[in-house]
């Protein structure tokens, strides 16, 4: 038998050099969620200042949201239905695209948020507040009635939520 020691070394030091990029990328969402005003920002600000058009798988997207906030439970409830079935978070420009590996519906106090497998927002300022518009692919639920979610603008400790409703845009204040 014939030993191929150089493919072996190669092989290690790419797994290292993988763990160093994933702890890296760890340790800056860590960063960016503690220096922000609410967790909630801090992960929306952390995708969106993601280099342009790179991939961060869901096996990542899960890691980093367990290193940096302990348990599932501390995980703001938002950013737990957005990544309870990913597959993968992609920004382009300002919007940040989420496929998930099915389309799911996830309870978010008395609302009942419907995920498709493609979802995608934009994030944007309104009066100097964080703004998640232009969605796509998240339906609110509430009382047997499905309307498609248009903007979720963020005043912490609350975020409003504000529906399609034809020419009338209710909104909903829930916690973040």
């Amino acid at each position: 038998m014939n030993c191929d020691c150089k493919t072996n070394d190669s092989n290690a030091q790419l797994l290292e050099k993988i763990a160093n990029i994933e702890q890296e990328l760890v340790t800056t969402a860590k960063r960016l969620v503690k220096s922000a005003g609410d967790p909630f920002s801090g992960v929306i600000n952390f995708l969106a200042e993601r280099p342009e058009g790179t991939s961060m798988p869901g096996f990542l997207v899960n890691r980093v949201l367990l290193e940096t906030f302990g348990e599932i439970e501390q995980i703001p409830g938002l950013i737990r239905i957005l990544s309870g079935h990913v597959k993968e978070i992609v920004r382009q420009s300002n919007a940040i695209n989420i496929i998930n590996e099915h389309p799911n519906s996830e309870r978010w106090g008395n609302f009942i948020i419907k995920q498709k497998e493609k979802i995608k927002f934009e994030v944007g300022l309104e009066k100097g507040k964080l703004l998640l518009h232009k969605i796509e692919g998240l339906i609110g639920v509430e009382q047997g009635i499905e309307l498609p979610l248009e903007k979720i603008l963020v005043q912490p400790p609350k975020l409003i939520v504000t529906v399609k409703l034809g020419l009338l845009h209710p909104q909903k204040v829930v916690d973040i």
